[in-house]
């Protein structure tokens, strides 16, 4: 019997040294807040870079807010810092690279099944908002921000650990991999990704419909629901025209009027003209995300086509509104 048991140890003993570990580095900080600076910095470096939606989700559940931003990578220019500059307000972004509007629904019943929200700031495209684009990049990382188990198990959880033992005990510096193309380059490149979604379009009654019961509830539970169009350039907006979708262009704006209030900043003015205003033809510059919030934050726009939301007469009828 002995010999049996000290060969199940021995199998063991990897799997409880990994655990062991992946609870002492936690990389994405689910047991505790990291309060070593330098750490913190090395997790923010790899682990938030590798996940954001669960590094962000966990910062979440660590340090609830009431005000969020969702939404892909143009939202995820606000960065929390530019709002607490205008008037001090906490809020966190939980906006990623490449997040598509089936992720903002996700993650918006995922945190009001537990938190009370007052404003949900949600970044909206017409690429995004496409009966064509279904992409669910956060269901995972919503499963495991919420089991333990499952984040002991996760292959994130396991990858990070080691990426972040390996850089600790070798001393490895954490490279910043940049684009292998030129500016230019790399805004062209943007410009063709473009065309590969405005070529796919189709209007989205899947996203309509859920963003109607996301509005439905903010009403009801008297949250601000506020849509930003983020600004592009020119290049950007032209190829509405490029791909005859004005019409649905224009729908589509008219759709997330009826959903929140909504501050427009994609159309022909000083900043989107001006390619210095951007990092490539889809990303402002931290000054232009700046004056982006502090035009929402004080209502007091200038750059931004503002539309007032104004909530239908039986909005609140079902109250109170619970996730679909």
């Amino acid at each position: 019997m002995l010999p049996f048991l000290k060969k199940i140890l021995i199998f063991l003993s990897p799997f409880v040294i990994l655990v062991a570990l992946e609870i002492y580095i936690d990389p994405f900080n689910f047991f505790s807040p990291e309060k070593d600076p330098r750490m913190h910095e090395l997790k923010n470096a790899l682990a938030r870079k590798k996940n954001t939606y669960l590094y962000r989700l966990i910062e979440y559940e660590q340090n609830p807010s009431g005000a969020i931003v969702l939404g892909d990578s143009r939202a995820q220019r606000l960065m929390p810092e530019f709002f607490s500059e205008v008037n001090g307000l906490r809020v966190l972004n939980l906006a990623a690279g490449a997040g598509s509007l089936q992720d903002v629904i996700k993650i918006f019943w995922d945190l009001t099944a537990k938190h009370k929200l007052d404003t949900v700031y949600i970044g909206i495209s017409i690429e995004g908002y496409s009966g064509t684009l279904l992409k669910d990049r956060v269901s995972a990382a919503l499963d495991v921000k919420n089991s333990p188990a499952l984040y002991l198990t996760s292959k994130f959880t396991v990858e990070n650990t080691m990426l972040i033992l390996k850089s600790k005990l070798f001393k490895q510096p954490v490279e910043v991999q940049n684009p292998p193309f030129s500016r230019e380059e790399f805004w062209k490149y943007e410009l063709a990704q473009e065309d590969r979604y405005l070529r796919a379009y189709s209007y989205p009654k899947n996203y309509y419909n859920e963003l109607r019961k996301i509005s439905d509830y903010c009403v009801a539970n008297k949250i601000k629901l506020v849509f930003i169009i983020s600004p592009t350039h020119t290049e950007v907006q032209d190829k509405i025209a490029e791909f005859k979708l004005e019409k649905e262009y224009q729908r589509f704006k008219e759709d997330i009027r009826t959903f929140g209030d909504v501050y427009d900043f994609n159309w022909p003015n000083v900043i989107t003209r001006d390619k210095n205003s951007f990092l490539d033809p889809l990303h402002s510059i931290d000054s232009v995300s700046r004056i982006m919030i502090r035009e929402m934050l004080l209502n007091k726009p200038e750059y931004a086509q503002y539309a007032k939301f104004s909530p239908p007469a039986d909005a609140t009828a079902n109250k109170p509104a619970d996730q679909p």
